[in-house]
């Protein structure tokens, strides 16, 4: 019987702090969560491409005319639209002028000489002192002088428009983005002095394979991706034929103005294209996904207020929220907020999302 003391002792003596951390277990209070209901949407299965960011306005420039040139602008050179970034040599383009200002005179004086002849033979007609014959020389020659001195006006504003192209000039507002050729060449009419582009007026293309044509149209919305983050894009225009070797289309999508500023023509972005028709898809928000070594996962709140585990195959994003395959309906909420430290079973208190659609646990 005194070896039994001790033993009864201990037990009397735990058992209240036994009591107490079980008392203290159950009061544990739920964890607090963020949830937001599951939704089922129409997607369609995506491929990630490459597009580029191009200059909606970009050229080269010419003269028109042969020449040599006296002046070309600097390449980096910010240049309004109509000024003028590349001058030729004028000096035998203002003496043809001149020769040919005087010409036009000569003609004028012609003209003139020949319209008063054939005024005096229309009055000596009357009196018979002149014959038919002479008034219809008269008339003949007085017509084709004035048919001359039209033809050397003409020249004369052939002249103008050749001395007005000595002055290249910006046909918009842009940047001079190359300098082809140097002042003293001389150079052809059809070649390119100046390259120049439009950094502000920007837009985004992309080259895809051929067979995924018809899975888009001009309108079409696209997910674009890039150093900054994700926004969208319109397809302003489409191009659905290649060439044998490429086998790609062209697509051209609309930057939106409030992003011109954060990138630079020639930058590379990644877009998402459809290749498949739409089919019903089960999304949730990026944020409730949970990525571990060995895979990912999500918590949905039971009947019972308890977080369950459950395991997803991650499918395509669309904006905020990602496609995923695993046994969630559109029924279901998952913790978007807290579920990191969560334990499968758990019990949890939610709150909801401002404007999100939440199912109420029983």
């Amino acid at each position: 019987m005194k070896t039994l003391i001790p033993t009864l002792l201990c037990f009397t003596l735990l058992s209240p702090y036994t009591v107490m951390a079980e008392e203290e277990k159950q009061e544990t209070p739920p964890r607090l969560v963020s949830v937001v209901q599951v939704e089922n949407r129409a997607l369609s299965p995506k491929i990630m491409v490459i597009g580029s960011v191009h200059s909606r306005n970009s050229a080269e420039l010419t003269s028109g005319i042969d020449g040599k040139l006296d002046w070309v602008q600097e390449a980096g050179t910010l240049v309004k639209a109509g000024e003028v970034v590349a001058r030729l040599e004028q000096t035998r383009l203002i003496l043809q002028k001149e020769q040919q200002q005087a010409q036009i005179e000569y003609e004028q004086v012609s003209l003139k000489r020949l319209e008063r002849e054939y005024s005096r033979l229309k009055k000596l007609i009357k009196s018979k002192n002149a014959s038919e014959t002479e008034l219809d020389k008269a008339q003949s020659d007085r017509d084709l002088a004035a048919a001359n001195l039209k033809l050397e006006q003409i020249k004369l504003k052939m002249i103008l428009d050749n001395l007005d192209r000595t002055e290249v000039k910006a046909t918009f507002d842009g940047i001079i983005t190359e300098r082809q050729h140097q002042a003293g060449e001389d150079i052809s009419r059809s070649e390119s002095i100046i390259a120049m582009t439009d950094p502000d007026n920007l837009e985004i293309r992309l080259h895809a394979p051929l067979k995924h044509s018809k899975r888009v149209k001009k309108g079409d919305e696209l997910n674009i991706y890039h150093s900054q983050g994700e926004f969208h894009g319109n397809i302003r225009s489409l191009i659905p034929v290649s060439d044998v070797r490429s086998q790609t289309f062209e697509a051209r999508i609309d930057l939106p103005i409030e992003m011109h500023d954060a990138f630079s023509v020639g930058e590379l972005v990644s877009l998402a294209l459809p290749i498949a028709p739409k089919q019903l898809t089960t999304l949730v928000p990026r944020d409730a996904i949970i990525l571990r070594s060995t895979g990912a996962f999500v918590f949905k709140i039971d009947l019972e207020n308890k977080a369950v585990k459950i395991p997803v195959e991650l499918g395509d994003g669309e904006g905020e929220w990602i496609a995923v395959n695993g046994q969630l309906t559109d029924s279901d909420s998952v913790v978007i907020r807290g579920a990191e430290t969560l334990q499968d079973g758990q019990v949890v208190q939610f709150q909801a999302i401002p404007g999100s659609k939440v199912a109420t646990a029983g």
